[in-house]
């Protein structure tokens, strides 16, 4: 069986106050590229996006994942969070985590919370059962590259002990254009 590890792209033009920006948006992150088409001018590029709402749809996409692995996971990142950093990169990243954690998750609660100081947020998702933190954290940092493009941090606490949380940090203020 081959397998098609090719990923595909749309290019996204987004004009605003005539200058024009053109984005690469993969098919790999469904709901970064959902929000991009969607979201028009003033939607995920030009205006901060709320984590908790990024959060919560994300969580809704890995419904069938989350029910399989008997997973709940509760969101507790304040309302009042956005990120407005390089958002692109940064959604991206917070999808592959999720998606990370929840797949690898069995028989657990998942509880996702932020924090945010000056111009970062440290971004906690936390598994109450951890059954393979050796797996976890094979799996996380397959995108450690994409974090340290994106100016993130990565780190894994607890990968031996029944409670594993990941935290990532990210600056997040939006860069001049």
């Amino acid at each position: 069986m081959q397998h098609n590890n090719s990923i595909k792209t749309t290019l996204y033009i987004v004009t605003n106050e005539n200058k024009i920006r053109i984005y690469k948006i993969t098919q790999k992150y469904p709901i970064l590229m959902n929000y991009q088409l969607n979201a028009g001018s003033a939607g995920i590029i030009d205006a901060g996006i709320s984590l908790q709402l990024l959060v919560n749809r994300m969580v809704s996409s890995l419904t069938d994942i989350s029910i399989r692995n008997r997973i709940s996971v509760v969101n507790e990142v304040s309302g009042g969070i956005q990120v407005v950093a390089d958002k692109i990169k940064i959604v991206a990243i917070i999808e592959e985590l999720l998606t990370t954690v929840i797949a690898n998750a069995r028989n657990s609660k998942i509880y996702v919370t932020a924090d945010r100081f000056r111009d970062s947020v440290i971004l906690n998702i936390q598994d109450q059962n951890n059954n393979n933190g050796y797996a976890l954290e094979f799996s996380v940092m397959t995108i450690e590259s994409e974090i340290n493009e994106a100016g993130g941090s990565l780190t894994i606490d607890g990968k031996q002990k029944k409670v594993a949380t990941i935290s990532f940090s990210f600056q997040n203020y939006a860069a001049a254009s």
